[in-house]
C-alpha cells in the first residue's frame, strides 16, 4: 500500500515540474513599442521599433529600424526582409517590474594615418542598453548608448518612456523556434565583434 502512495506521489510531482519546465520554454509576446534610435533609420521617415518576448526570466527581441525591406542572405535566392539588431542579454521579471536588454550597432568609421595618407577603414561599435519597466503596455526607463571604439567618449543617455504600438507577434514553443521565425521574418544583423 505504501509503495503505491509513494509512486503516485513521484507520478504527480514528475508531472508538475514537466509542466512548469514546458510554460518555461515557450515565448510569451510582450509587445512591440516604438523606439527611437538616431542614425539607425534607413529612410528618413522610418519609425524604428522594438519588438519583445519573454521565455521565463529571459526577454528576447529584435530592434527594427524601419519596416523598409532590403536584399539579405548570402545564398542566390536572396530574400527582401526588413533588418533588425538582435537583442542580447535580456532579462524580463514575470510582473514586468524589471526589464533589460542590449544590442550592438556596427558603424563605418575612417581613420586617418600620421603620414596623412588615404584614410583606412574600421569598425567602429555602438552599444545600446536599456534598464527599465514594462508594466500596462508601458515601456519605461532609461536607454545608454556607448561607443565601443571609443571608451573616453561619455556615454549618451536618454528617458524611454512609451505605450505599445499594434503589431501581430506569435508565441512560440521555445527558443529555437524563436530564432527560426525572428530569421525568416528580419535579415539579422550578425557581425559581432
Amino acid at each position: 500500500m505504501m509503495s503505491w502512495l509513494i509512486l503516485i506521489l513521484i507520478g504527480v510531482v514528475s508531472s508538475l515540474a514537466s509542466g512548469s519546465v514546458a510554460s518555461e520554454a515557450t515565448v510569451k509576446p510582450v509587445g512591440a513599442y516604438p523606439f527611437a534610435l538616431p542614425g539607425l533609420s534607413v529612410s528618413p521617415d522610418g519609425k524604428s521599433k522594438a519588438l519583445l518576448w519573454c521565455q521565463g526570466v529571459n526577454l528576447m527581441g529584435v530592434v527594427v529600424p524601419d519596416e523598409k525591406s532590403t536584399a539579405c542572405g548570402t545564398a542566390s535566392p536572396k530574400r527582401m526582409a526588413p533588418g533588425a539588431f538582435l537583442l542580447r542579454d535580456g532579462r524580463c521579471e514575470s510582473d514586468g517590474s524589471t526589464v533589460s536588454f542590449g544590442f550592438l550597432v556596427s558603424r563605418k568609421a575612417w581613420v586617418f594615418g600620421a603620414a596623412r595618407g588615404a584614410p583606412e577603414e574600421r569598425t567602429a561599435w555602438l552599444l545600446h542598453r536599456f534598464e527599465g519597466s514594462l508594466k500596462a503596455g508601458q515601456l519605461t526607463g532609461v536607454l545608454v548608448q556607448v561607443d565601443v571604439s571609443h571608451p573616453g567618449y561619455s556615454f549618451q543617455r536618454k528617458k524611454v518612456d512609451v505605450e505599445a504600438v499594434p503589431a501581430e507577434q506569435a508565441s512560440f514553443t521555445d527558443g529555437a523556434a524563436w530564432h527560426n521565425g525572428i530569421a525568416q521574418a528580419f535579415c539579422l544583423a550578425e557581425d559581432d565583434p
